[in-house]
Formats: structure tokens, sequence, C-alpha cells
């Protein structure tokens, strides 16, 4: 119990440590989320739903699940954000998975492929990212960055909501590479 203690302690001055030499801290998927109006006219319309575990998992996205599980899911942060474009109100749905490392960040990725995305190679966030634009009244758009596999999806398929769903993409990019600590 004591080495264990121990352990812990050693880990929060190590964590305090990086935060005082400006290195970055490990993030959390909640933190990678964008505030209310940080994309401008996009605020979050329902409850934060989170997973930090197989069961909690199941409970949220039910068969879709075992792909996560088996390639090596931490947990999971899904929130919801309205919006207009051209004066309609618009949904856009936001998940952001934790996946543990790069490697199976990728293989998610990678695992979850449908076959009727297109690559997004260029100006695109994250390592890789690809949009499907086959659902007839929406957009999904993926990607994943470091550790984390991120998915999109806005309920409008038009030029514009392709762009707020770009944005969000970028924001969510650049959080994960921000190096700043957020505490």
């Amino acid at each position: 119990m004591n080495k264990l203690l121990i352990a812990g302690l050693l880990i929060m001055a190590l964590v305090a440590c990086a935060k005082e030499n400006g290195e970055s801290v490990p993030k959390d998927v909640v933190d990678l989320l964008p505030a209310d109006n940080e994309i401008s006219g996009w605020t979050k319309s329902s409850a934060l739903e989170i997973a930090e575990n197989q069961t909690q998992l199941f409970a949220l996205i039910d068969g879709a699940a075992e792909t996560y599980v088996n390639d090596g899911f931490v947990k999971c942060a899904f929130q919801k954000y309205s919006g207009n474009i051209s004066g309609a109100p618009i949904e856009l749905e936001l998940r952001i998975f934790d996946m543990d490392t790069t490697a199976n960040a990728d293989k998610v990725y990678h695992d979850l492929t449908t076959g009727s995305e297109t690559p997004w190679t260029g100006d695109n966030p994250g390592e890789e990212a690809r949009i499907d634009q086959s659902p007839l009244y929406a957009y999904n758009l993926d990607f994943w960055d470091d550790k984390f596999y991120v998915w999109i999806t806005i309920a409008e398929h038009s030029d514009p909501a392709l762009d707020i769903a770009k944005l969000f993409a970028f924001n969510i990019s650049n959080a994960i590479r921000d190096t700043t600590s957020t505490e």
C-alpha cells in the first residue's frame, strides 16, 4: 500500500513539474471539446456523454463499440452542437475517442472505413482525414491525430455545412497539438 501511495505522489509531482516547465500534460477527450461559441454561433445542445470503460461504451453505441474496444479504447466524449446555416437550425454531432496510442488511433481509423469516403489531403486536420459525402442529408468527417480518433457528422448536405464540420475538425486537431497546459 505504501508503494502505491508513493507511486501516486510521484506521478502527481511529475505532472506538476511538467506544467511548471511548460511541458504538455496528457490531454483528456473532454478538454478537446469546443466550448460554446468557440466556433462562432455554435453551442452545445445536449448533455455531454462520456464512456470510460467498455460497458459504458457499449451502452452509448452498442454494436459499433466492438471495433473501438478491440483497437485499444480508453475513453470517449460525445457532444452535440446546434447552430444556423443560411438561417436554418442545424445539428452537429462530435465524438472524440482516446485510443491510448497513435498506433491504435491509426488502426481504428482504418478499421472504420466504409469505402465511400474521400481522402481529405493537403490542408487537412490530423495525420489522416476523410469525408463521407454519401449520406443524403449529412456529411460525415473523421480523422486521427496523436492518440485520438475524431468523428463529426453535420445534419446538412451543403458546402457551408461542410465548411462548419471542417472548422470543428481543425479546432479539435489544434487543441490536440497545443502543447500548453489547460490547467
